[in-house]
């Protein structure tokens, strides 16, 4: 009985290295994590330029993602008071999770791997350009957004011609004399009266008004504004 069971005993030492190589290890974050998609372009005006200086809005996420918040019981406090938001991109995602292609779809992984992700779109057309910015959850919700644009000007100036004329009319003459009167050799001289000026304006027929244009235009700084407006208004 005694060898029995301690062949017992010896058949479940071997079994133990069986054993931990069918245990599965999963990985686990626990950190507020973010990845930055790529910026969508959606152009249908191709005479205005539309480019963001690379990786912006992933710069941008780095240093504003502070502002966001976290629940703590009743209220919501800074995301710093609780280790802050770890934001990657395309080139640095698959440091930390390596087993799901990003590039390929970064939706499903970060549904995968429960994590937020953020999208920006920049769109433009004939009359306005827009960036719009959404962070989404692991469960694929919009939990914050922001939207910034620059429509296209349009000025009217009034075509007007004005048009002046002087005309001098003399009022004749007149004599002048300085002499005394028991001088009988002293002439007068003559001199024009004062004349009367009149003036003449005509405004004819107003033409068809000038249309001036100022196009809209994609600036840095409306990532700075569509990035902090996103933010400043995310609750976690």
């Amino acid at each position: 009985m005694f060898c029995f069971l301690l062949s017992l005993l010896a058949f479940a030492e071997e079994a133990d290295p069986l054993k931990s190589d069918l245990e599965i290890v999963v990985a686990a974050h626990k950190n507020y994590e973010v990845y930055v998609a790529p910026v969508q372009y959606h152009i249908y005006d191709d005479s205005i330029e539309a480019t963001l200086p690379y990786e912006s809005v992933f710069m941008y996420s780095s240093t504003l993602s502070r502002l966001s918040k976290v629940p703590s019981g009743a209220a919501y406090e800074p995301i710093t008071m609780h280790g802050g938001m770890k934001v990657y991109n395309e080139d640095t995602i698959s440091y930390v999770w390596d087993q799901c292609d990003y590039k390929k779809d970064y939706r499903k992984c970060a549904f995968t791997n429960d994590h937020y992700y953020l999208e920006t779109h920049v769109t433009v057309d004939e009359n306005e350009l827009t960036i719009s910015m959404s962070l989404f959850n692991s469960s694929l919700q919009v939990v914050g957004s922001s939207i910034v644009s620059d429509k296209k000007a349009v000025k009217w100036i009034k075509q007007q011609e004005v048009t002046s004329q002087t005309t001098v009319i003399p009022n004749g003459q007149q004599s002048v004399g300085n002499c005394d009167k028991a001088d009988a050799s002293c002439q007068s001289t003559t001199q024009p009266n004062q004349s009367t000026v009149i003036t003449n304006i005509s405004t004819p027929k107003e033409e068809v008004p000038l249309k001036l244009e100022i196009p809209h235009r994609l600036m840095s700084g409306m990532v700075y504004q569509a990035s902090i407006m996103l933010w400043a208004g995310v609750k976690l």
